[in-house]
């Protein structure tokens, strides 16, 4: 099976996905829950059901993770939805949903599942924002795919001068401190794009990370730290 066959294949999928957990579940949290809980025996129910009325095999782990990001979407939906509500009572219930799809979609688009799942909260949407705007910077200051930065990535690496291997270290400040070794950021680059980056980040966010940095020991360390001083 050629690329674009694979692709279309895709396509139906998820046509067929949507559809069917559309029909099945209403948008609640209740119902979402319920779901969740019923997933493998949904991914049973369709790949049984493809077959039977294709003769198609379908891998289990295509079925699911498709079911996985069609849930991720539903929650959207039902946060953005409830967030519209309360700007407007006067925006009926479909207009809302549709509003909410949207935006879900637009945040959905520049980021993995895996990341937007780690930072769920009554405070997602602010640690979302933040993270984003980290996972720019990261971006543009190490010239690095967006793709490739994740929540719970770590920050940077302690490279010995003196071993050929890497530890697990914290953030800039403990540069100076250590004479045998230089900080290099997980994604690359040398000391100088380290502080550089650092400098990115203070500037962005108008906070001195200095004091804290040893505690900064992954993306995700950093966007807690950022979502609960900002403003102060």
């Amino acid at each position: 099976m050629n690329e674009d066959s694979k692709n279309y294949e895709m396509q139906i999928l998820a046509m067929m996905i949507n559809q069917y957990l559309d029909d099945m579940v209403s948008l609640s949290e209740e119902k979402l829950n319920q779901l969740e809980a019923k997933r493998d025996q949904i991914v049973w129910d369709l790949a049984t059901r493809i077959y039977k009325e294709s003769g198609h095999k379908v891998e289990f782990h295509i079925i699911r993770n498709l079911i996985n990001s069609r849930i991720e979407v539903m929650k959207y939906q039902l946060f953005f939805s409830k967030f519209s509500l309360l700007e407007s009572k006067r925006i009926d219930e479909e207009k809302a949903i549709k509003i909410a799809e949207q935006k879900a979609n637009a945040v959905i688009n520049d980021k993995k599942i895996d990341d937007t799942e780690k930072i769920r909260s009554q405070e997602n949407e602010r640690q979302l924002s933040i993270f984003i705007k980290v996972q720019e910077i990261i971006s543009d200051q190490l010239d690095v795919e967006k793709s490739e930065i994740h929540i719970d990535d770590e920050l940077f690496y302690l490279k010995s001068s003196s071993y050929s291997f890497y530890s697990s270290y914290s953030f800039y400040s403990s540069y100076s401190s250590c004479s045998n070794g230089l900080l290099v950021s997980n994604w690359g680059g040398d000391e100088l794009d380290t502080i550089d980056l650092i400098m990115a980040l203070e500037e962005e966010f108008e906070l001195e990370l200095e004091e804290k940095c040893q505690e900064f020991t992954t993306v995700k360390k950093l966007v807690d730290y950022l979502a609960e001083n900002l403003g102060k």
